[in-house]
């Protein structure tokens, strides 16, 4: 997400007549932020304070807590809102994205943003403080930019939103619609919530030619204590229940997911059903955060309490059990 809404800006810095740089030789610095984990947080720090040492120009936008907005103010780097103010409107029609580093980027793949936001309210998640609510593309934008994209060399599209699933127009709609594009390419999407898959979205995907078969389906606990605490609105036997549907009516679904490890309050017997949850379902791959409070959270009010090294320790058990 953020590398396609990174693309959109140097659209339009482009069209004002900017041209990329060296970060070396660069007048003006964009960080596009991630607030989801405090890791991202900590290295714009370390860069601000390099690039107002070399008198560069500095333009902060995308995911940032309202907490950090006021200390990076206190710095003198203010916040320019390229999402919620119109978010996609700022593109003229007849400018498309284009790669802002061209030699880290195939152009045989294309990041197509659909929705932006999110409803959901997960407790641990800053993205509907900082992205806002959810709003989605209209299917015609969509469609156009795609059809774009496929005329300039894209053989493979990548849908984008925090959750696909709720899509405003109708996600199996709009599924079908890009399946019956002509051409030789294949698509894909992220992210999906286990709570907004319907059986029409699953009977699509039986049903869809040019998709790739694999589906991101972020399972966060294998515990049903810590989803509630998480405000995830699935149990552990609901999500078993989908992925047995998804298995029964796509015979070669590859599946990925994230789990969070380290949740306020976790115990290790909880840790170990996600453990064995994991190895009823075989995951092809998963991405694994040791979790860290976000200002502004529901669960930044709980108490961090599974120390650092027991988080990693977590980590490692889930990273060799999968993505060995």
């Amino acid at each position: 997400m953020n590398v396609s809404d990174s693309e959109r800006i140097a659209t339009i810095l482009e069209s004002q007549g900017y041209e990329a740089s060296d970060e070396k030789l660069a007048d003006l610095i964009v960080i596009n932020a991630c607030s989801v984990r405090q890791k991202a947080v900590d290295r714009i720090w370390g860069g601000i304070k390099k690039w107002q040492a070399q008198k560069k120009k500095i333009i902060l936008t995308g995911c940032v807590l309202p907490t950090d907005k006021k200390k990076f103010a206190e710095k003198g780097i203010g916040y320019t809102d390229f999402y919620n103010n119109d978010f996609f409107k700022i593109i003229p029609h007849n400018l498309s994205p284009i790669t802002y580093d061209e030699h880290q980027r195939d152009k045989s793949f294309a990041y197509i943003p659909i929705m932006t936001g999110c409803d959901n309210f997960c407790s641990y998640c800053a993205v509907p403080y900082t992205r806002g609510r959810e709003k989605s593309r209209p299917i015609r934008n969509v469609i156009s930019d795609i059809k774009r994209a496929l005329r300039n060399g894209a053989k493979e599209i990548l849908l984008l939103g925090q959750n696909v699933n709720s899509y405003q127009y109708g996600f199996a709609h709009l599924l079908k619609t890009i399946n019956n594009l002509p051409g030789d390419f294949k698509f894909n999407f992220i992210s999906s919530n286990p709570h907004d898959m319907t059986d029409e979205i699953i009977e699509t995907f039986a049903n869809l030619k040019k998709w790739s078969h694999e589906l991101h389906l972020p399972l966060q606990s294998g515990d049903d204590e810590v989803l509630k605490k998480m405000n995830r609105k699935y149990t552990v036997k609901q999500y078993l229940a989908l992925i047995s549907k998804l298995k029964n009516k796509i015979s070669n679904i590859k599946l990925t997911t994230d789990i969070i490890v380290g949740f306020p309050g976790e115990t290790k017997t909880q840790f170990n059903n996600t453990v064995e949850l994991c190895k009823k379902i075989k995951f092809d791959k998963a991405y694994i955060a040791q979790y860290s409070p976000r200002p502004g959270t529901v669960a930044a009010k709980l108490k961090d309490d599974v120390p650092q090294k027991e988080k990693k320790r977590r980590w490692l058990v889930l990273e060799k059990l999968i993505n060995s």
